[in-house]
């Protein structure tokens, strides 16, 4: 198996600026620890996401980072023009030197799309269209296109990605609706549901991926994980850390007076949900054994600084998962 970060920049009581200096030092930890990516959201208008443009944090981190790929989980389509887009891939491609990850997706809550004046049943036709265009630009250039929401004229790409024929792409998902379309273009998965409903969607993707004869890509599971000396200091650590995280997730929607979405209150109540974890090495060796053999996943992507995670608890639980449990797993 290998293992990546996954992050939110949720807010964490920091100011922004001190915030972002602060990740950026951790990224610079998940190197040095071995961690194979770190993959960044995308969140607009709402505590959840201090980092709206993952393109501006990335290229920040390129600059601080040699070897850990970085990417995106998720751009969000229909908020981003799919011309700028494929320029900013290319620059992000070639600022890494061939380290970007590319990651898409339609975005899980319609009110951050709102504060853009865009409408909820526009998103899906959005996402197609703009999914089209992109994967024709990564392939090499883009002919002109008219379409429901994009008119373009024919005019060359001037700014290409260093990996050819394009970085790697990345999906989310809570079920197999894509899987033919991810097998088509070796996209890899990453499912943020619980591992027995994992294991249909990754059984189903393996299955479409040999129907073509493809290898297997990353197939993998985006878990909130706390690691310490004990079971107890690492569960302490967890339930007070996610007591700001849910305010931060439907910081927006309450705004907006809209309904919350449907999140556990407690980090327990995650736990019990199969979503999150948090123990001593030897519990989470076991936890992440339960998640490959359960779900099938080769990957796990970790959300380990969340809610007011301090950056030295960040830190043990990235340095304890490196030392004492990535070593249980390596192929």
């Amino acid at each position: 198996m290998k293992f990546g970060i996954f992050d939110h920049i949720d807010a964490n009581g920091m100011t922004i600026g001190e915030q972002y200096a602060q990740r950026l030092r951790l990224v610079e930890l998940y190197e040095k620890l071995g961690f194979y990516c770190y993959h960044l959201t995308e969140h607009h208008a709402t505590d959840l996401g201090m980092a709206s443009s993952p393109s501006v944090f990335l290229a920040a981190a390129s600059q601080h980072t040699s070897t850990i790929k970085l990417g995106t989980l998720v751009y969000l389509l229909p908020l981003h023009h799919p011309v700028r887009l494929l320029e900013e891939i290319g620059m992000l491609d070639q600022l890494t030197g061939g380290r970007f990850q590319l990651g898409v997706g339609r975005g899980g809550q319609p009110a951050e799309h709102s504060r853009f004046g865009l409408a909820e049943e526009d998103l899906g036709p959005m996402f197609e269209e703009a999914l089209e265009i992109l994967l024709e630009g990564l392939s090499g250039d883009l002919s002109a296109h008219k379409g429901a929401y994009y008119d373009l004229p024919d005019v060359p790409l001037r700014i290409h990605p260093v990996q050819q024929p394009h970085p790697p792409i990345w999906y989310g998902t809570a079920s197999s609706h894509r899987n033919a379309w991810a097998a088509e273009h070796d996209v890899n998965l990453l499912c943020l549901i619980p591992n027995a409903r994992s294991r249909e969607v990754f059984d189903d993707y393996r299955a479409k991926l040999a129907a073509r004869g493809k290898a297997e890509p990353f197939i993998g599971l985006a878990r909130q994980l706390i690691v310490a000396a004990t079971d107890a200091e690492a569960e302490r650590i967890a339930e007070r850390a996610w007591r700001p995280f849910v305010k931060s997730f439907n910081w927006l929607v309450e705004y907006l007076g809209r309904p919350i979405f449907p999140i556990a209150q407690t980090f327990s109540g995650a736990v019990d949900m199969g979503l999150a974890f948090a123990g001593s090495p030897a519990s989470v060796r076991d936890f992440v054994a339960r998640a490959r053999d359960e779900a099938g996943a080769n990957y796990l992507a970790l959300e380990i600084a969340f809610g007011d995670i301090s950056e030295q608890e960040a830190g043990q639980t990235a340095r304890l998962f490196a030392s004492e449990v990535m070593p249980a797993f390596r192929e």
